[in-house]
């Protein structure tokens, strides 16, 4: 019988009733992505380009392959076993087919939507799974769920992270700009959180559209939008792209552009040059041939970060590995500087925010002076006093 599958009757879970495996040397990931998921559909971009936004599943490749040259030391491997879901109501199943087969360990690629019907459907199953790409804050908050990991970090932290910028700045004022997806409108109501909590002023908010109807000129007329005002800086909330493509250099004031274009939070770009991450970003390069993004940093650091809880915490079970991922003594090396690790209270990882332009870091926060009790990089994202997460 294979080592993974002789279940042990050693942990209740959430749900009352879990299992929990003996560890085999043979650690298989699973990879679970959405088959046809619309985030990753061609995009028109400007003079009739075609922009192809890149899957992260070369991120957990990269990483197997980098974690099997230090794993053998120990004689323990990883495989990774990747399997694309028809769609979001079949993640759940998906993953529990693979589970039957020995994988504790899963990388997700989904949206905030599908993420958390698939949390909630594996609440109290003997699985472990890390979010690479869905940033809803929700999934840290009132639908987090104890199998949940989340790698990439959340709306809040990288509005936080904008508003730390600009109070060091001295840029207090901003001006909203807001689009007509529901991803905008959750960007730009994380941004309003994030301008409260350090005492920014939201001088307007505007919604925009895209548009050549002369009806709508008051929705999709730069001048008009950006007029009318004062103010320090613009915030646009805008995942489609299009309209912040034009809105630099087009305001009716000489005013800096934040958010979807211009000062960009992330938690990777390929101009950071420190601890590091220029071999990071250079390796996975040369084996894709594109730069590598957030999503595919954090698809990189969820198969790190397992590895160094396999190698630092000893276990006997994955169970035991589950508990010192979130426990204080997990630092995993992110290539971002400070050792990064897992909230007890939500399970989001703290790391550092890039704050970035096309060419440039312009900085990382937490920025200089924003203190915290325990831990510097808590104040990006809902702390321990502020969540609604509940396990």
């Amino acid at each position: 019988m294979n080592r993974a599958l002789a279940a042990t009757f050693i942990y209740l879970g959430a749900s009352g009733v879990a299992y929990t495996a003996p560890l085999s040397h043979d650690i298989t990931v699973g990879y679970v992505q959405v088959a046809d998921d619309p985030r990753y559909d061609d995009q028109q971009g400007p003079a009739e380009t075609v922009i192809s936004p890149p899957r992260p599943l070369p991120g957990a490749e990269m990483a197997v392959d980098e974690v099997n040259i230090d794993a053998t030391v120990s004689g323990r491997t990883y495989t990774l076993d990747h399997q694309d879901a028809d769609g979001d109501d079949t993640l759940a199943a998906t993953i529990d087919s693979m589970a039957t087969k020995g994988v504790h360990w899963f990388v997700i690629d989904a949206d905030d939507d599908a993420m958390e019907k698939l949390a909630k459907a594996e609440r109290g199953k003997d699985v472990m799974l890390f979010n690479i790409s869905a940033r809803g804050d929700a999934l840290r908050g009132p639908s987090c769920q104890p199998e949940l990991l989340d790698v990439i970090p959340s709306r809040a932290m990288l509005a936080d992270a904008l508003a730390q910028f600009l109070l060091a700045r001295k840029w207090p004022r901003v001006l909203v700009l807001r689009g007509p997806l529901p991803q905008d409108k959750a960007d730009a109501e994380a941004f309003d959180h994030a301008a409260e909590r350090f005492g920014l002023t939201i001088a307007a908010t505007r919604d925009f559209i895209v548009s050549n109807d002369p009806r709508h000129r008051d929705q999709d007329n730069v001048a008009l939008l950006t007029g009318d005002a004062s103010y320090d800086i613009v915030y646009i909330a805008d995942n489609d792209g299009t309209f912040a493509r034009t809105l630099p250099y087009a305001t009716i004031y000489p005013r800096p552009v934040i958010g979807a274009i211009g000062l960009v939070p992330t938690a990777w770009s390929w101009t950071w040059e420190r601890y590091g991450a220029p071999q990071v970003s250079h390796r996975f390069k040369k084996r894709t041939g594109h730069d590598m993004d957030a999503t595919a940093w954090a698809a990189w650091l969820a198969v790190r970060a397992l590895d160094d809880a396999l190698r630092e915490s000893k276990a006997a079970s994955t169970q035991d590995v589950d508990t010192y991922l979130v426990g204080p003594k997990m630092n995993i090396d992110g290539a971002k500087g400070p050792p990064l690790s897992f909230r007890a209270w939500d399970h989001q990882l703290r790391q550092p925010i890039l704050l970035t332009t096309p060419d440039a870091t312009i900085a990382d926060a937490p920025m200089p002076g924003f203190l915290h009790q325990t831990n510097v990089l808590d104040t990006l994202g809902y702390d321990k006093p502020e969540t609604k997460c509940k396990f």
